[in-house]
């Protein structure tokens, strides 16, 4: 599954390509520059997953 991350400000956004990566990345991040995580699925379709990944942005 990928994910892509995006940031406040305009900034471009971080692509994940499977869940382990994707929490080293949002842990890495400073703290409240996370607008966004979102599940990319391959018909191109995304949905936010921002609420399930809440614990690791703080």
């Amino acid at each position: 599954m990928r994910y892509r991350i995006e940031y406040i400000g305009g900034r471009c956004s971080g692509l994940a390509r499977n869940r382990h990566e994707l929490v080293r990345q949002i842990k890495a991040a400073a703290p409240g520059t996370i607008e966004d995580i979102r599940r990319l699925y391959k018909s191109g379709v995304s949905d936010s997953v921002m609420e399930k990944y809440e614990q690791y942005l703080k």
